[in-house]
């Protein structure tokens, strides 16, 4: 049979066959419901693409509750050279991420794929696809560019979120004239023309409903005749029953057994499990000759249903005591085939029915669940122990349950589970039980960290002061604000686990003691845990004590030291190949970068960073590339780009004091005000109660900064005191950098008036930066503005001097906001600028309102403008007179435009 209708589509088939041969690898998605000819479209794809010389390889996901994980792939990998199902294997490293290790399958499996030449791959069904198959699809999406692969997919509608680099056919059903050529086609010309319009009315265009009901009249013979009444129907099933219906009683059994079986059928283990399996191949005939099975042209060993819905009818069909039969006799059979473990407990699973058979059943599911872990198929373990548990509801199982589900991010399960697990712990008295149930979930707190507290406080009561729960405990008290306590447990953790002399105990011991240490105030104990940790012979203690050591010397303004420590990182990823040492390394090295005045460099590193984290699934990774670009844009003059991205997610930034000081500075850069402000009203209150954490003294000069640029003096000054003995420190990390701390104390100290220690912390601030030329701008614009405030003797001429290197910095460097402010103050202190006369008379009303305190909104409604427009004007004004903020404008007009 021909394929009706779809030109345009076969048209762009064959478009993007021909560039994947041409070395510009293409893929297609193939969209549109049940029965709308999608695997006619591939079907038609792959047989033209055979035909001009591409290797072809099909292969489909299928609903099977036994179908491992990367199923379709492992097919696909079958009998192509260089290629092969191994691929899609790998052991976890200790300590490794299950996320990494499918990302380490992925990587490696593009490679091959792209290394086997012009290859044709067509993978059915996506919508029934697992999780690796699709994280393995979309790498390869990623990475088609300069290969001779084409992929088609097929999917039902939004089954799949976006795919990257894919073109999508949306099959849309035939219209009247594909269903009056498909009547043609099958009937002749014979059929009466007032059937087309029929037809294509009762079934809505749909290709399957069509031919179903092309079949059912070309039985009866009534196409030859004009269009009459028709007992047709509602759904598919009933048609399918009708058809199945004119079977033998032989061969309707046998299809019953063949809908439980699955989506293929291997005709070896239906023949094994039939009541006459000598009546098998004459049954099957049938079957197909009636076109409720058809041959698979790809995989002539296995018969399938002409489709799912058809399987589903039959099934549906079967009595009880058949459906059950008919499993116990595939499983036992798949089981002496030596099938998947998967495969087996499906059928076991629905064939439990007494004590004999639950416990078989129980048996299967844990060897399943064991072959899905090996395959690092998570969500299958979780699927095939909660069949376990509610067979037998063994702690054990939900215990393993709740790791798998962990694993697979699923963390709300994870937790009622571990929950469940303390229960029977604690009535068992089984402490070995009761601590595993409390480390099941780690790394992570939040809005989680009440519930994990609450189990480490009745796994401690069960099992006594275990270190690892103790380490948990600590880390879980920290993130929630209790630091003192944290401290105090997390130093028990660490004696304990001392004694005990397990790598484990140690590495969780370490992990919670860095977790309470104050960066700021305790560099030297940072450096020690690091050491610690990568001493303890594990390779995720080595990773975290490395990013530790690298972290500690940016904020010791060591930066030798820093790229020596990720020189040894990327030696270190190189050997794990974990995505996440990747990011890590991606991460020192965009900071490295930053700091070095390579801000193009540093960007593209912190955007392959970001790749990392989304593929390893990692939400919190990713909010850490947003803080990175936050500091980029203080240089790039991107703020308001920034900006756009971070307000998306406002309420989680103001949640935090991290993440309200960090977007407020921003804002403030940017010259959006009424943003900075409402950072502040969220921060401001919190500043007073902050726990003595690693972030506090950040949030603290940061903070003391927007208070400075927002004119709130009373703030300033309760920050100022606080942090002057951070002036040594330097605010870098792999997270953010934002220079020398003593840079932003001269922010605030100039901000409350207090000139000459202003004008002190900014001249160490341009000694401390002479190593990062990024850094040595903004400092050396700083102290010009400084000095221009103070006005003492000499201090005009020595900001000129500072202002003109600053700007030639920012030029040389692509920094276009240090460039411009700089300019201009370096041309108004050399007398090039009129001051006021260099602004417009709106823009000098405006400033005056703002040195009246009015915020945008009040200067909109005083001179009728948009809040908008007004806003545009405030950042003009600021940058025509190289002013950093607008609470330095009142300054301005009481002195610099006298000059």
């Amino acid at each position: 049979m021909g394929l009706v209708g779809r030109v345009p589509e076969v048209v762009t088939l064959d478009r993007l066959r021909a560039s994947a041969a041409a070395g510009e690898g293409a893929a297609v998605l193939i969209v549109g419901e049940a029965g709308i000819g999608k695997s006619a479209l591939a079907e038609e794809a792959a047989a033209r693409s055979a035909a001009a010389g591409a290797t072809v390889r099909v292969a489909r996901a299928v609903p099977d509750e036994g179908a491992p994980a990367y199923w379709p792939w492992l097919r696909l990998f079958e009998d192509v050279p260089g290629l092969s199902p191994e691929l899609l294997t790998a052991t976890a490293a200790e300590g490794e991420s299950p996320a990494a290790v499918r990302f380490r399958i992925a990587h490696r499996a593009v490679r091959a794929l792209r290394s086997a030449g012009h290859l044709v791959l067509v993978v059915e069904d996506l919508h029934w696809a697992d999780a690796a198959s699709i994280g393995l699809l979309r790498l390869l999406c990623r990475e088609l560019s300069g290969s001779r692969l084409l992929v088609i997919g097929t999917s039902r509608p939004a089954a799949l979120d976006e795919l990257p680099a894919v073109e999508v056919l949306r099959l849309e059903p035939w219209e009247a004239p594909a269903v009056g050529a498909y009547l043609a086609q099958e009937a002749g010309p014979a059929v009466h023309p007032s059937w087309v319009a029929a037809v294509h009315r009762l079934s809505g265009g749909n290709p399957l409903y069509v031919r179903e009901l092309t079949r059912q009249l070309s039985r009866e013979d009534r196409l030859r005749h004009p269009a009459g009444r028709m007992d047709v129907p509602a759904e598919l099933r009933r048609l399918v029953g009708r058809r199945t219906a004119q079977l033998s009683a032989g061969c309707r059994e046998l299809l019953g057994g063949a809908a439980a079986l699955g989506a293929e059928l291997d005709v070896t283990v239906l023949r094994a499990a039939a009541s006459d399996p000598g009546a098998v191949d004459d049954l099957l005939a049938e079957a197909v000759a009636a076109g409720v099975l058809t041959d698979d042209p790809w995989r002539p060993a296995l018969l399938v249903f002409a489709h799912d819905l058809v399987r589903q009818a039959r099934y549906d069909e079967l009595s009880r005591g058949e459906r059950i039969a008919w499993h116990r006799r595939l499983a036992d059979a798949l089981e002496a085939a030596g099938a998947a473990a998967a495969e087996v407990a499906r059928h076991r699973v629905r064939a439990a029915v007494d004590a004999g058979s639950r416990q078989r059943a129980v048996a299967a599911c844990r060897a399943a669940a064991a072959a899905a872990t090996a395959a690092l198929d998570y969500a299958g373990t979780v699927r095939w122990q909660g069949h376990a548990v509610e067979l037998a509801g063994d702690p054990v199982d939900r215990l393993a349950r709740a790791t798998a589900a962990y694993a697979d991010g699923r963390l709300d399960l994870a937790l009622d589970d571990c929950a469940a697990v303390l229960d029977s712990a604690e009535r068992a008295g089984r402490a070995e039980l009761a601590v595993e149930a409390a480390l099941v979930v780690r790394g992570v707190a939040g809005w989680l960290a009440p519930a994990l507290l609450l189990l480490c406080e009745r796994a401690l009561a069960v099992a006594g002061r275990h270190p690892r729960v103790l380490a948990q405990y600590a880390f879980l008290l920290a993130d929630s604000g209790d630091v003192a306590r944290a401290r105090e447990i997390s130093a028990e953790a660490m004696t304990l686990a001392e004694e005990s002399g397990r790598p484990g105990d140690v590495a969780a011991a370490v992990h919670a003691r860095h977790q309470v240490t104050d960066p700021f105030d305790q560099p030297a104990e940072v450096l020690a845990l690091a050491a610690r940790s990568c001493a303890l012979g594990r390779p995720d203690a080595e990773l975290w004590g490395r990013t530790w050591r690298i972290d500690a010397y940016l904020m010791a303004g060591d930066n030798a030291a820093a790229e020596a420590e990720t020189l040894r990182l990327d030696t270190l990823a190189q050997r794990l190949g974990w995505p996440v040492a990747r990011w890590h390394l991606l991460r020192a090295r965009a900071a490295r970068a930053l700091l070095a005045g390579r801000l193009a460099e540093a960007e593209q590193l912190a955007g392959e960073a970001r790749e990392v984290a989304v593929r390893m699934q990692d939400p919190n990774a990713v909010q850490l590339y947003h803080a990175f670009a936050a500091g980029l844009a203080l240089h790039t003059g991107r703020s308001a780009e920034y900006l756009g991205a971070a307000t998306e997610q406002l309420s989680v930034s103001l949640a935090l004091p991290i993440g309200a000081a960090q977007l407020g500075r921003t804002a403030l850069d940017a010259g959006a005000t009424d943003t900075a402000r409402l950072c502040w009203q969220h921060l401001r209150p919190r500043l007073p109660e902050l726990p003595a954490d690693s972030l506090r003294g950040y949030v603290l000069i940061t903070g003391g900064e927007l208070a400075a640029g927002l004119g709130d003096l009373e703030m300033a000054r309760y920050c100022y005191p606080r942090v002057v003995r951070y002036a040594p420190v330097y605010l870098n990390s792999t997270t953010n950098c934002h220079g020398a701390a003593t840079r932003a104390l001269g922010t605030i100290a100039s901000a409350l008036g207090e000139h000459d220690a202003a004008v002190g912390h900014l001249t160490a601030a341009v000694t401390m930066e002479a190593g990062s030329p990024t850094f040595l701008a903004h400092a050396q614009l700083t102290l010009a503005r400084a000095l221009v405030a103070r006005a003492a003797p000499g201090d005009r001429r020595r900001a000129r001097e500072l202002a003109v290197a600053a700007a030639a910095a920012g030029r040389r460097l692509g920094m276009p906001p240090v460039a411009r402010s700089a300019q201009l103050l370096a041309d108004e202190t050399a007398g090039v600028r009129a001051g006021a006369g260099a602004l417009t008379a709106r823009e000098r009303e405006v400033a005056e309102l703002v040195a009246d305190g009015l915020a945008n909104r009040a200067i909109a409604d005083r001179l009728v403008l948009s809040e908008r427009t007004v806003e545009t004007h405030v950042r003009n004004l600021l940058a025509k007179l190289g002013l950093s903020n607008r609470t330095q404008v009142a300054s301005w007009l009481r002195t610099g435009s006298q000059r």
